[in-house]
């Protein structure tokens, strides 16, 4: 399935967004940790969460949907995954720690995803180990038993997923478990929210330090998924490339600080609760430079949406790539294949930019860069075509009708009906 993008249309209009998927994928791993219903609202209907809906289901928890609301109930009937869904979806492996606390054993394939880069699992498993259990891990899978044991240990990352694992998989060990540098992003705190709803104790919510004291069970609970930091900002991007004025809604700015800082020192800007409203007539001045870190500084998953609207800023941008090795270089060529003036080297780019992108075919290779591409297109004169668009769909729900909506020129050619 392929994006048909006729550029220079200006957006005006509203648009809101969604629950966030790696907020969801985070909070339906939870749910193992109880047989009691666990009620999620805000639940986006996309293809990595159909994903982990059905390898909930496939070992063993009734899981129903009713519009954007999701409820997961029951105990698991294996603890061996071999569903081939484990391996479409990075977030697979966030239902280890949830199944070792609840059931002592696991075998999991690892975990797919987006071709960015690696994304070793190593921390994770060290956490594991470190809670006396046992790990083997194959080339293609990886075996943990036993029950984990309180433990004070230090992250040496700050991992999202390792700290979210490592959270689930200590709630029931008896004692204080104490987690150092941990991740801190909002879908953790989401996830935290909910464990304590469920009758979890734990302290230090939102920070980088915290404990979990262990209790015996947990049971049903209802929480919202958090609105996507990232939608948000490919909306606004979006905007910023093609020019025009968008009110974002439904959104929480309090999430995309860094992002927001980067926009409203170049575009009029009005930040409120729940939306954020911009209006750009005009090129951005350069945004510097820029390096991705954990929150809350700047989000790798935003990389690519800055990568494309340097493009069209007055003056040089440096954006600095320190999580994944892969993820600028291919954004980079296709940038270069519409007239972008990008040099590239190792995980840094400069980007010069230009007067205007011009549009041709170019191929989305991951869920993030895709949509660093449609952004693009939007903003480039001419016909852009993105191909394989399926990465996007992953974590975008009918990204392509959305900005139509707003007044994007955007349609999609699905291949199989050639």
């Amino acid at each position: 399935m392929d994006y048909i993008i006729e550029g220079g249309h200006k957006l005006d209009g509203e648009i809101s967004v969604y629950g966030a998927k790696n907020c969801a994928l985070a909070l339906l791993g939870a749910t193992i940790l109880t047989d009691d219903e666990v009620v999620l609202t805000n639940c986006p209907q996309i293809v990595d969460v159909e994903n982990m809906l059905q390898l909930l289901k496939s070992i063993g928890k009734k899981v129903w949907r009713v519009g954007d609301v999701v409820g997961v109930a029951g105990a698991l009937s294996t603890t061996n995954v071999t569903t081939p869904v484990a391996t479409l979806i990075r977030g697979s492996i966030l239902i280890l720690g949830s199944v070792l606390a609840r059931y002592g054993n696991v075998q999991l394939p690892l975990p797919g995803g987006c071709a960015i880069g690696s994304r070793p699992i190593d921390i994770h498993l060290d956490g594991l180990r470190a809670m006396g259990v046992a790990v083997n891990q194959g080339l293609t899978d990886v075996v943990c038993c036993g029950v984990p044991q309180s433990t004070t240990y230090k992250l040496r990352f700050a991992s999202v997923g390792a700290t979210q694992n490592l959270i689930c998989a200590s709630v029931f060990s008896k004692g204080k478990t104490v987690l150092k540098n941990c991740a801190i992003e909002p879908e953790i705190v989401a996830l935290e929210r909910l464990l304590v709803s469920m009758g979890a104790k734990i302290s230090g919510i939102g920070c980088s330090t915290v404990t979990i004291e262990g209790v015996q069970r947990l049971h049903t609970a209802t929480a919202k998924v958090i609105p996507d930091r990232i939608v948000t900002a490919t909306y606004l991007s979006a905007v910023v490339c093609a020019k025009g004025e968008l009110v974002v809604e439904n959104c929480n700015p309090r999430h995309l600080r860094s992002f927001l800082q980067l926009i409203s020192s170049n575009f009029p800007t009005k930040i409120y609760n729940h939306a954020i409203a911009i209006e750009v007539s005009d090129r951005a001045k350069s945004y510097g430079f820029v390096r991705t870190a954990p929150y809350p500084f700047f989000p790798t998953d935003m990389q690519s949406l800055l990568l494309s609207m340097a493009c069209f800023a007055r003056g040089s941008t440096c954006i600095k790539e320190n999580l994944f090795e892969n993820r600028l270089s291919h954004n980079v060529k296709q940038l270069n294949l519409m007239g972008a003036k990008i040099a590239h080297h190792a995980n840094t780019a400069i980007v010069d930019g230009v007067n205007g992108l011009i549009g041709t075919q170019v191929s989305a290779m991951d869920l993030r860069g895709g949509a660093g591409l449609v952004v693009a297109g939007l903003g480039a004169q001419g016909t852009t075509i993105v191909r394989d668009v399926s990465h996007i769909q992953r974590g975008y729900i009918n990204l392509a009708e959305s900005l139509s909506s707003v007044g994007a020129n955007i349609t999609i050619l699905n291949q199989s009906a050639n």
